[in-house]
């Protein structure tokens, strides 16, 4: 996946500026790809320079004059044409889960605090995660509900595997000698 296809994608869905589109990106979790201004600018006016959008000036009541891009003919046959090829299981750079492939180097009690806070994002995230009406939101949403189960079965091995207390020493009744 590329961005510049990303950017193609949100404006199949209507018109919008720059810093709409990084807006629209940050809301939308299911989307799976985030960019920041300082790429989505220059990817913008490489789709400009080779036809894909269309640039519209428009005044606005607050600072410069607003760009609004939109998808040009060209544009939505390059999109087509990116959603027609072959699909492929990604290959993330995911820090989180590499941190997780040396999750056993921690002692027990911080492993288990890391995956109870690695559960509240998640949770938090399932809860922002809006309604399933369409097929990457139902994906996103499906990749939390696991993850949470993942979560609550990695944490409960870590708790099984767990040694025991200590008992306690049984108490000795009255205050003197001990029986023999």
């Amino acid at each position: 996946m590329s961005l510049p296809h990303v950017l193609l994608g949100l404006l199949s869905r209507g018109s919008a500026s720059g810093w709409d589109l990084k807006n629209r990106m940050t809301r939308d979790g299911a989307l799976g790809w985030d960019a920041e201004l300082s790429q989505i600018y220059p990817a913008l006016r490489r789709l400009l320079k080779g036809g894909f959008v269309a640039l519209k000036r428009r005044r606005s009541t607050k600072g410069p004059p607003r760009r609004e891009y939109r998808l040009t003919p060209a544009g939505r046959r390059e999109l087509l044409e990116w959603l027609a090829e072959p699909v492929a299981l990604p290959r993330p750079k995911d820090a989180p889960l590499a941190r997780l492939a040396f999750l056993e180097r921690l002692a027990p009690d911080v492993r288990a605090a890391r995956l109870l806070e690695q559960r509240r994002l998640v949770a938090a995230a399932l809860k922002r995660a809006g309604p399933p009406s369409n097929a990457a939101r139902r994906r996103r949403r499906a990749l939390l509900e696991a993850e949470l189960a993942w979560l609550d079965a990695e944490r409960a091995l870590l708790l099984a595997d767990a040694p025991a207390p200590p008992a306690a020493a049984p108490r000795r009744r009255g205050g003197g000698a001990t029986p023999a």
